[in-house]
């Protein structure tokens, strides 16, 4: 309402995806330890997966790749292949990677999100499906949750739970501000 008053806020191409970057690497280093206790915790597993939290690259990339899939369904076209870019060039540099390699490391991991996730298109049923590919969680169930590469559904449950913090809101980001 209030924007509705006085307008939307300004923000620059280039301080949304500083903005979105930075938010994701704070979110991942402080979420993905809580992530690890679960999963290692959970007593849906045969035997503890034994994740380590020192292990977040492949979290960093799946949470990254859910959120710009995410930023493609809301953002107009053409404002999303240019916050994409500068996203992830902003990444490659925050983690010291080259932009060309982090580039097409976030295509693959969102390419093979979709397709798992297919034909759903929500972001934290993908982040779920990537973890779980990511990281062979399907060896630690039981026989037929391991046979038919399924997570089973209690630890999809509590995953989902968890994964749904690491979402940014694309949404209410165009609600709020004029990017430009």
């Amino acid at each position: 309402m209030i924007s509705a008053l006085f307008g939307k806020k300004k923000i620059t191409e280039d301080k949304l995806a500083n903005v979105f970057v930075n938010t994701v690497l704070e979110m991942c280093s402080e979420g993905f330890p809580v992530v690890v206790t679960e999963l290692n915790d959970s007593p849906e597993f045969l035997q503890s997966p034994g994740l380590s939290a020192d292990d977040d690259e492949r979290f960093l990339l799946i949470v990254f790749a859910a959120n710009l899939m995410e930023m493609d369904r809301v953002l107009e076209a053409g404002l999303d292949k240019r916050i994409f870019s500068l996203s992830v060039s902003k990444f490659a540099q925050a983690l010291s990677l080259p932009c060309t390699e982090t580039e097409q490391e976030v295509r693959a991991v969102r390419s093979r999100m979709e397709r798992l996730n297919a034909p759903s298109t929500n972001a934290v049923y993908a982040m779920r499906r990537g973890i779980f590919l990511e990281y062979d969680l399907y060896r630690f169930q039981e026989a037929h949750y391991r046979d038919v590469r399924a997570p089973h559904p209690i630890v999809s449950k509590r995953i989902d739970r968890l994964m749904g913090y690491f979402l940014w809101n694309w949404r209410e980001v165009t609600e709020q501000y004029r990017i430009g």
